[in-house]
């Protein structure tokens, strides 16, 4: 009996596993997306970030932030950064407010200028405080902001990848993030960008995108550990998340502009 017992339950595996296989053969790219950006069942997050940027000749510059996250919605999240080191860029503070029916919002605020300073939807494609991710790197993307194909699944370090062609959706988003396409390489396990490659409005590859570590918080795979390199000029910009806590409680006030202005 026992022994036709764990026959069954061989069976039982080999078939659910023939039907995951046979599920993720029949995913779309825009599907393989949907699943990437499911914003888990986490309330806020908060956590420190350790920013390393490396020019061509190897010579290094360190920042920190606090990372301050809360969500609005299923679909919404804000999020806060302020660098606390070193001095020249201490308590400069970026605000992002997402909207799932029109652009999000993006503050930067200046101590030196005592000045709070929106980023438009034109200015997205911009540096981030001189690092090689831009304002739209920042946050999660729109799906309506791309139009997806998904190219042949290929393995990446050893991980079984889905492979994911993003082009923009109209050519305003092409504009403002600067990006004439994205191709993604997602881990099928745990639906998350494990690499990826942007290219400029030549279509010449631009950037380079590693994420080397993953971690599970509050029902979602959390990118703590990522690379952008700018192939073109060689210059590369590290971010390490450290010390994530999840559901702390954090007040609306955190997330506004007035509260740019103020310390930590």
């Amino acid at each position: 009996m026992k022994k036709v017992l764990r026959t069954g339950a061989i069976l039982l595996c080999a078939l659910l596993a023939a039907t995951l296989v046979q599920a993720q053969a029949n995913l779309t790219g825009r599907q393989i997306m949907e699943k990437v950006l499911v914003s888990g069942d986490w309330k806020d997050m908060r956590g420190d970030l350790l920013m390393i940027l490396t020019n061509a000749r190897g010579q290094t510059r360190e920042r920190r932030l606090k990372f301050f996250s809360k969500k609005k919605s299923a679909d919404e999240s804000m999020m806060l950064m302020r660098f606390v080191a070193p001095a020249d860029v201490k308590g400069t503070a970026f605000l992002v407010i997402e909207h799932k029916d029109r652009d999000d919002d993006r503050y930067l605020y200046l101590p030196a200028l005592r000045r709070v300073n929106r980023i438009t939807a034109s200015g997205r494609g911009g540096n981030f405080m001189g690092s090689d991710f831009s304002y739209y790197d920042i946050g999660r993307p729109k799906i309506d902001d791309w139009k997806y194909r998904r190219l042949q699944d290929a393995t990446w370090e050893g991980q079984d990848c889905f492979v994911v062609e993003c082009l923009p959706a109209t050519a305003q988003i092409r504009k403002d993030t600067r990006y004439s396409k994205i191709v993604r390489w997602i881990r099928k396990d745990i639906f998350t960008t494990v690499y990826a490659e942007y290219y400029d409005k030549d279509g010449e590859k631009w950037k380079e995108l590693r994420v080397p570590e993953t971690k599970h918080l509050g029902g979602i795979w959390f990118a703590t550990h990522m690379i952008m390199k700018d192939v073109q000029i060689n210059h590369t910009s590290e971010m390490k998340f450290e010390n994530l806590e999840i559901n702390v409680g954090l007040p609306d006030r955190i997330f506004t502009v007035r509260y740019l202005r103020r310390g930590l």
